[in-house]
């Protein structure tokens, strides 16, 4: 700020330059020219999803098309017209994880349904790592604009309803605001979490190709100037030892908060453990602010008049066994039960029971990421195939 009054008082004492609101709207007048004409000059950058996170795991008929992490598109549904096409919405608990099993749940899914209505499955697969609820309310946003035939959307049982933290990825908020327009459930979200400048650079997007494509923009010049400096590089200069707040800065808030807070055993370290202890914090959840997003998502499919499977995937069987965890997991259900209460009707189906005592006991890495993504994926598949069946979207589905 002190630059810019110096700046300022150049300008009046030298070139008698006196700014007023009138010369500051010029201003914003000439940038927003400036990038659109930018943005018909320069040539456009098509986003990929070729470095998009698991990609090895895609198949012909099932990927990832989430864009790279930051690039605030968001995702790149792909254009398949002779195919049933499924937005499957989720975060890491719809992969396979196993050693020779890796695979998403999704298309393990979708190949032992076959086909719905003669026509080939094409599963767009709208992945997050660490994905909450409302970064699932931003996706679904977009996957309901592709237009597809089927929703699917997977609810962790750790986050769905916890408002330890309601979002991850802040940067699909611009998504969210453009989609949330002509919806009035989305707006109380909205208006929580968006800032005038998501709104605004969408708008710009919206606009100006160079705004939109800055990303790619931004990696093409990183690559090009990354060895730049105005500075002296001192070679082979070792890192300042961090300080106790430094390091305390470079963790992350829900492992400070379960490692320090709540003095959970090596919550930070062991990824059960601090799982375990954010479903504890779940069930004692008073924010209605988790609930809000559900049913805004479930309003987003409804109007889209398009059918929707919401589920919950199981969590490990050998700590469901606990009494403390089956607890814990039966109130997730209640609140469940509570928050789509009157939402749900022919075309949205949502089971607050989900799959738990359902899918065949199998392998877990932790609580909720399954190493065989088989068991899950045929309970997944008698589901589709009965919610398709009484849609009348005529699915294979041999011997179910």
């Amino acid at each position: 700020m002190v630059i810019v009054d110096r700046l300022l008082a150049w300008l009046r004492t030298g070139p008698g330059y006196v700014p007023t609101r009138w010369s500051l709207l010029r201003i914003a007048i000439v940038t927003v020219v400036a990038l659109v004409v930018a943005g018909m000059v320069l040539p456009g950058k098509i986003s990929t999803i070729d470095d998009g996170k698991y990609n090895g795991l895609a198949t012909k008929t099932t990927r990832n098309i989430a864009l790279p992490f930051g690039d605030t598109r968001g995702f790149r549904p792909t254009d398949r017209p002779n195919s049933f096409r499924v937005a499957w919405v989720g975060g890491s608990e719809l992969l396979g994880k196993g050693l020779g099993k890796r695979a998403f749940i999704p298309g393990v899914a979708a190949k032992e349904i076959g086909r719905v209505g003669g026509k080939p499955i094409s599963t767009d697969i709208y992945y997050m790592d660490a994905i909450r609820l409302t970064d699932e309310l931003s996706a679904l946003t977009s996957a309901v604009a592709s237009k597809p035939d089927l929703v699917v959307v997977s609810l962790n049982p750790v986050w769905v309803m916890n408002d330890l933290a309601v979002q991850q990825w802040g940067y699909l908020d611009g998504n969210l605001a453009l989609h949330s327009v002509d919806k009035p459930a989305l707006w109380p979200v909205v208006a929580s979490l968006v800032s005038p400048g998501d709104a605004g650079w969408k708008v710009l997007s919206g606009i100006s190709g160079v705004v939109n494509d800055r990303y790619d923009w931004g990696v093409d010049l990183t690559e090009k100037t990354a060895g730049w400096s105005f500075l002296h590089e001192i070679k082979d200069a070792k890192p300042p030892e961090l300080s106790k707040l430094a390091q305390l800065g470079l963790r992350r808030p829900v492992d400070f908060f379960f490692g320090e807070s709540q003095e959970v055993e090596d919550a930070a370290g062991d990824v059960t453990a601090a799982q375990f202890a954010i479903l504890a914090r779940e069930v004692a959840s008073r924010s209605s602010f988790n609930r809000t997003v559900l049913r805004a998502m479930m309003d987003v499919v409804d109007r889209a008049g398009v059918d929707a499977y919401f589920y919950m995937p199981p969590i490990n069987a050998e700590f469901y066994q606990h009494p403390e965890a089956k607890r814990y997991v039966d109130q997730v259900r209640a609140m469940l039960a509570e928050a789509s209460e009157g939402r749900t009707n022919a075309h949205l189906f949502l089971d607050p029971q989900g799959l738990q005592d359902r899918v065949p006991e199998t392998e877990y890495e932790d609580i909720v990421h399954v190493l065989d993504p088989k068991p899950e994926a045929g309970v997944l598949a008698d589901d589709l195939c009965k919610l398709l069946k009484s849609w009348n979207r005529d699915p294979t589905c041999e011997g179910r």
